[in-house]
């Protein structure tokens, strides 16, 4: 057993997620860690959620389909996941919400695609990746 108890991995459904999943498939096979599947369905800024008027029934189906959408594609494109692997889905900003979980989730290798962003995007918005690297106090593996 690693010193890891645990590899997550986010997933999207990109290409960079998919590759990352198979990254994070193998070390949990080869280090024997539990593996967990980790999806954030993103949501919108309060304000832009006052003008859309989702009710948070509407939010919480379509956050459910989401994961189950990139769960499915996930599994579609590797067949060697772990019969054991643990599905997870939250709401929010993804950066955050993946900060969140390693906090919860103590002794937790996160793998994640690096997405591919202009430089101008990466400048002006910066990318999920970024901000779980440069924030998370648990090791993070990017995969490109």
């Amino acid at each position: 057993m690693s010193e890891f108890s645990r590899i997550a991995v986010a997933v999207d459904g990109s290409d960079g997620s998919i590759r990352a999943a198979r990254v994070a498939s193998r070390l949990s096979r080869d280090t024997g860690s539990r593996l967990t599947l980790l999806h954030v369905y993103p949501i919108l800024p309060s304000e832009i959620m006052g003008a859309v008027s989702l009710t948070a029934e509407e939010i919480e189906r379509a956050k459910k389909s989401s994961a189950e959408r990139v769960f499915k594609v996930v599994e579609d494109e590797l067949s060697d996941l772990p019969d054991d692997v643990e599905r997870t889905s939250l709401l929010g900003d993804p950066a955050e919400e993946i900060l969140g979980y390693l906090e919860e989730h103590s002794g937790t290798l996160m793998v994640m695609g690096r997405r591919g962003r202009s430089k101008i995007q990466s400048l002006l918005l910066g990318s999920v990746s970024d901000k779980v690297v440069r924030h998370a106090r648990s090791p993070v593996t990017l995969v490109t």
